[in-house]
This record gives C-alpha cells, sequence and structure tokens, in this order.
C-alpha cells in the first residue's frame, strides 16, 4: 500500500478526529470532571447534549492537523490533500449544524 496517495490521507483523516475525541473525552473526564467517566462524556455530554456536539466535533479535528502536519513532515503530499478532503466532510456537518443551531436560539425555526 502506498502511503502517499489521497485515499490513505482521505481514510486516516477521517479516523484521526475519532482517536481525537475520545483523547479529548479522556482529558476531559480526568482532568476537568474526574468524577465522571467517559460514559458520561459520549451519551449524556456529546450524544445528550446538541449545544456540544458541534464543539466537541470541531476541537476532535486537532488530531487532522497534527496528522497534516506530520504528513507535511514526511513529504506525502498527496496524503496531505486526503487529509484536506477529509476535514472538509467534517466541515459539511459543522457549518451547517452551527447555522441550525443559532438560527433556533433567534426563534426563526
Amino acid at each position: 500500500m502506498r502511503w502517499d496517495s489521497v485515499p490513505v490521507g482521505f481514510m486516516l483523516g477521517l479516523l484521526a478526529p475519532v482517536l481525537g475525541f475520545f483523547a479529548y473525552g479522556g482529558i476531559y473526564v480526568t482532568a476537568l470532571r474526574p468524577w465522571h467517566d467517559i460514559n458520561w462524556f459520549v451519551s449524556d455530554m456529546f450524544l445528550g447534549t446538541s449545544e456540544f456536539r458541534t464543539r466537541i466535533v470541531s476541537i476532535s479535528l486537532i488530531a487532522d492537523a497534527f496528522l497534516f502536519f506530520l504528513f507535511d513532515r514526511l513529504d506525502k503530499h498527496k496524503a496531505m490533500r486526503g487529509v484536506i478532503m477529509a476535514m472538509l466532510v467534517y466541515a459539511l456537518y459543522i457549518v451547517p449544524a452551527i447555522v441550525m443551531d443559532e438560527l433556533s436560539k433567534l426563534g426563526w425555526l
């Protein structure tokens, strides 16, 4: 398998935020709210509260930034393009969700 290809970068770009989600959740429940566990973070904080969902997904995308710069360091430019494409896929969820949340706060929806 060639590591310097757009599909590899795209798949890793889709998977890295999942690891970033659990890394952020682990930090959140150990440092900020030690009386909770990761199950609380996933079920109550992420799935149960729509207000925090887009914020948590956005923070999870930091893992893609690390992946992007790793590929840059290794001169894998095609894989970098795949990571950017994966970030745009996440943006297709984040931007409309933020717009819908803001419109519902204004009472327009």
